[in-house]
Order: structure tokens, then C-alpha cells, then sequence
């Protein structure tokens, strides 16, 4: 198989000045007492086309320093790059725009900046504008734009390229969610053409879904390549241990606190049931009929503050209902020891259908969900007609 892109023996030292002071006059003196920082260390790597490489490493561990050598952004100290197409990345969405200029301008403005032709920018203008969709704004100045509408105008002009290779460093990490999902559908889109991208993404759960091969990066340093199993395998056993040796440092630093890192160290559940209103253990309920749940709890540390909440989504997770994890009238006992907690949800007004619902024990400072993410299905029916959609809402006539 033929690489998009080669790199051999990459290494990018950075000088680190104590001052912008000292850094203006280190031209002009023989001893600059700039410190060293390597952020890439003899890197090689291989990306095959039509694949979708998952970069993975820490804050600060070297991926988008190597990005930004592949891109051209900046220049390695020493080593080799060979890139084989074109390339659009995606590293920092919002940059290149003039605050001044509206979103049409700013539009060609990119495109020059990305080696578009005129004439490419004009065919492709009103694609990208339909793609932004930002409405009326697109001819505003930029300036009065939120960061998730200049997110929008600059994937929108990095995608009407159509390369060979797409770069995308987290840029599922800013806008909202429709934005994110038009983000994967694109890159969906590009990966059954088979462009090759290379994917940069704290998220496991989404590089576990749409990568398939991954590279470790740790310090500078190549930890693991290949296929993206056992990649992800080494990284996720990486990223325990520096759990464990966070929380070890921080409790031996301080004794009197806990840190809590692992969900299990403090909290465990277990012993879930759901049942009606006869005690029958069930998960499908008559249209109208309280639902019933309850489960066990044990607090292993002392945990400040904890209360109850609940969600109910549709069987395509669109949320119906959130209670408020603030609420004191759902404080529990979260004293050491076990515990047992009965909920009622009354009167619903569920339609009938299929319908998730999720459990959660919260404080101030994290989150522990029932089950490390409980989410049992639900069933509501009915024997006969009584509409359609998810809620009931009940009316009355007065007529003349």
C-alpha cells in the first residue's frame, strides 16, 4: 500500500526565552540563555492512504507540533517529511479570519490562504455558505460572529477543498451539536472516497468508531503504531496508570484530601430493579402507570453533598426530561457504609413506545452514574388509541 504521507526522523526543538525582552535580543548577543525544548524526537511514521489515523497522546505530548510540520505551518529542525495530495487541515478553525471583513470575504480570504483558485471560490462559494449556515450573519463582519459561528465558516471552507488528505485537530470539541454532527458526516464522506485523514481527538469513544489505524505520542516520542486496537489498547492502560500516579502524588502531598479519580474508589451500585406499582418486576409499564426503580448504593469515602437525579430520553437519546442536580429535596445519605434508594416516577405522560431511562448520584465535584452509565429501556403501551409523539398533554374544551 502507497503513503499519503512519510515522515522519517522528525525532530522540532523549540528555544523557550524567560522574557519577549530576552527573545527580541537574542539575534544580537552570542549567549542567548534560551532553554531547549524538544517537542518531537526522531519521529518516523508511515500513513497509508485511505486510512483514517487516530493521533493520540496527552496535552503537550507532540501531535500538534507534528501536524503543524506536516501542514507546512512550521519547520522541523531536522528529519523529513514527503506528503503525496493535497492537503486541508483543520487545525485551528477560527484562525486566518480578518475580524473586519465579513464572512463572504473572509470566505475568499481562506480559500486563498488554502491555495484555492479564484475561480474554484466563486463555483464553490454558495456550497460553502449552505454548509456554514449562519443565516444573514455571512455578510456581517466576523468580529460580531461567536466562536462557534467562525468555527462553522472555517470547517466549512477547509472541507470545500476536496483533498487528498484532511487534517482535523479537535474539532469536535468546539460548536454545538448539529455542527458536530455535519463534522463526522463530512469526514464520513471523505473516508468511503477514501481520502486518507488523520484525526486528532480526546474523545475514545469517537476515535474507537471512525479510526483505523492510531499512533501513540508521549513526549516527543512514538510510543505505538498500527492497527488501531491494540494502539488504543496501550494508550487507554497508559492513561490508567497516570491516574493511579496523580492520585498517588496528590495523596501522599495530602493526606487529609482524597482525590477522587477512579468512580469505584467511592461509590458503587449495584442491585438495580425496576417494578410497577404490585411490586411485579418489569421494564414495561401500562400507559399512565408509575414507574418504579430502586437499587443499592455503597459510599466507600465520604461524599459531600450527594443527590439524586434522573434524565428520560427517547430510544434515539433525544432528551426528554433532566431533573435538577442542584435540588437539596434530593439529597441522600451519603454517609460510609450501604444504602438503598426507591424512586417513583409519577405520572409520566409517556406515549406509548420505547423510551431510555438513566439513573445519576451527584455532588459538587463529579458526577457517578448508576452503573457507570446506566441506561435501561422502558417500555409504555397502551390497549388502545391515544395518540401520537412522547408526551401526553392533557386539555379541556368549553365550547358554545
Amino acid at each position: 500500500m502507497s503513503n499519503a504521507i512519510r515522515v522519517k526522523n522528525l525532530t522540532k526543538t523549540y528555544k523557550i526565552y524567560p522574557s519577549s525582552v530576552a527573545r527580541a535580543l537574542a539575534p544580537f548577543r552570542k549567549d542567548d540563555h534560551a532553554r531547549k525544548f524538544t517537542a518531537l524526537k526522531n519521529v518516523t511514521i508511515d500513513f497509508p492512504k485511505g486510512e483514517v489515523v487516530a493521533i493520540l497522546g496527552k496535552n503537550g505530548s507532540g501531535k500538534s507540533t507534528l501536524l503543524k510540520i506536516i501542514t507546512g505551518v512550521a519547520k522541523q529542525t531536522s528529519g523529513e517529511v514527503e506528503v503525496d495530495g493535497r492537503i486541508s487541515a483543520m487545525l485551528e478553525l477560527t484562525s486566518g479570519f480578518d475580524q473586519q471583513l465579513t464572512g463572504v470575504e473572509n470566505i475568499y480570504l481562506r480559500a486563498l490562504a488554502l491555495g484555492i483558485p479564484r475561480e474554484e471560490a466563486d463555483a464553490r462559494k454558495e456550497e460553502i455558505i449552505k454548509f456554514a449556515d449562519i443565516g444573514e450573519h455571512i455578510n456581517q463582519p466576523v468580529r460580531t460572529y461567536s466562536s462557534g459561528m467562525k468555527a462553522r465558516l472555517g470547517f466549512a471552507v477547509s472541507v470545500s477543498v476536496d483533498p487528498d488528505i484532511l487534517i482535523v485537530d479537535e474539532v469536535l470539541a468546539v460548536g454545538d451539536d448539529i455542527f458536530r454532527l455535519k463534522c463526522i458526516e463530512k469526514m464520513e464522506e471523505f473516508r468511503k472516497q477514501g481520502k486518507t485523514i488523520l484525526f486528532v481527538s480526546h474523545s475514545l469513544f469517537t476515535v474507537k468508531a471512525f479510526c483505523t489505524k492510531g499512533v501513540w505520542i508521549n513526549e516527543g516520542v512514538v510510543m505505538e503504531k498500527g492497527d488501531l486496537g491494540p494502539v488504543v489498547l496501550a494508550y487507554e492502560e497508559f492513561l490508567k496508570q497516570e491516574r493511579a500516579r496523580v492520585r498517588s502524588e496528590h495523596e501522599e502531598a495530602h493526606p487529609e484530601e482524597h482525590i477522587a479519580v477512579e468512580k469505584r474508589d467511592i461509590l458503587e451500585m449495584k442491585n438495580f430493579r425496576m417494578f410497577n406499582a404490585a411490586a411485579k418486576g418489569t421494564t414495561a409499564f401500562e400507559y399512565g402507570e408509575d414507574v418504579f426503580f430502586e437499587f443499592d448504593y455503597y459510599v466507600k469515602r465520604p461524599i459531600d453533598r450527594m443527590t439524586f437525579a434522573y434524565t428520560l430520553t427517547t430510544s434515539e437519546g433525544y432528551e426528554i426530561y433532566m431533573s435538577d442536580k442542584q435540588d437539596p429535596a434530593t439529597r441522600l445519605n451519603s454517609e460510609v457504609g450501604h444504602h438503598h434508594l426507591r424512586v417513583r416516577l409519577k405520572n409520566t405522560n409517556l406515549m406509548p413506545g420505547s423510551y431510555l431511562l438513566s439513573g445519576e448520584l451527584w455532588n459538587n465535584d463529579a458526577g457517578f452514574f448508576i452503573n457507570h452509565s446506566l441506561k435501561r429501556p422502558i417500555t409504555i403501551r397502551a390497549g388502545e388509541f391515544v395518540g401520537t409523539g412522547i408526551v401526553h398533554v392533557d386539555y379541556e374544551l368549553e365550547n358554545d
